[in-house]
Parts: C-alpha cells; sequence; structure tokens
C-alpha cells in the first residue's frame, strides 16, 4: 500500500496510506533505498510525500521512519510532505518526524499549491509536471476498506 517511486528526473515520490508496524516502515524506506540507488549519489534528491492519507503510526513505527528520514538527510535538496487536517494527532506527529529529522530542507504542508509552489522552485518543467500528476492520481482503489485490519 506504501509506495516509493522515481518516475522522472530526481523526485521521489512517496505515498504513505498506512502503517500497521515497523515492518510496513522498513519495507518502504527498502524501496525508498532501491530508487535512490538508480540515482547518482552526488544527486540531490527531492522528495514529496503523501500523508493525506495516513493515520496516526504506532510509537515503533514513528521511530523507524525518523531513523529512515534522518539516514537519508544528505541526500535531500528539498522533501515535502502533504498532510490533511483531518487528523490532527497524526499531523502532530508527523510535524515530530520533519522537526526531529534535523534537515531545514525538510517541510509539511496542508495545502497542494503551497507545496508545489516551494519544491518547484528546485524542479524542472518535466518533474513539476509529474508532481502535479502524482498529487491528482486516485488513491482510492489504494485506500484501505471497511473490515481492514487497523493500522
Amino acid at each position: 500500500m506504501n509506495t516509493a517511486a522515481i518516475r522522472v528526473g530526481r523526485l521521489l515520490e512517496i505515498r504513505a496510506l498506512a502503517y500497521r508496524n515497523a515492518g510496513d516502515v522498513t519495507a518502504l524506506f527498502k524501496a525508498v533505498g532501491a530508487e535512490l540507488s538508480k540515482v547518482a549519489l552526488t544527486t540531490q534528491i527531492v522528495t514529496v510525500t503523501d500523508w493525506r492519507y495516513c493515520p496516526l503510526l504506532g510509537s515503533e513505527a514513528a521511530e523507524v521512519a525518523l531513523a529512515g528520514m534522518t539516514k537519508n538527510n544528505a541526500r535531500v535538496l528539498r522533501s515535502g510532505a502533504l498532510a490533511s487536517h483531518d487528523s490532527p494527532i497524526a499531523v502532530l506527529q508527523f510535524l515530530r518526524l520533519v522537526r526531529e529529522s534535523k534537515n531545514e530542507s525538510r517541510r509539511l504542508f496542508f495545502d497542494e499549491g503551497e507545496l508545489m509552489r516551494w519544491l518547484g522552485e528546485v524542479l524542472t518543467d518535466a518533474e513539476n509536471a509529474r508532481l502535479l500528476e502524482f498529487l491528482h492520481e486516485p488513491v482510492e482503489r489504494q485506500r484501505p476498506t471497511k473490515g481492514s485490519p487497523p493500522r
């Protein structure tokens, strides 16, 4: 359910829909590592993370996420995450993760336009076009359905 992909240039797209446990976070960061390995080590990445549908992480999962974020700091030119005000406790957790990652190039946004403007300052035209596509891709089919195990 969680995905990481570089489809255009240096734009790393992360869609985080649910983390059932620390293993889910580990799997996502393994996918991030695989994508980063496709780009020269000297190339800094621009990351967009869609957290709009991600519920609160368990404490162990949050710590694994923080470790993964911090490990990748040197590769980050900019990293913007899009969250929803619909889950204020999850938002507080996301804010903590961004702050504790100790990278001033990471920011949390609630407004898609603000995220696009900030990331767009360092993206190519092709990367900007892909960013827009990513943010508007339908995710309903990927979201957990009723009766799914709790996240």
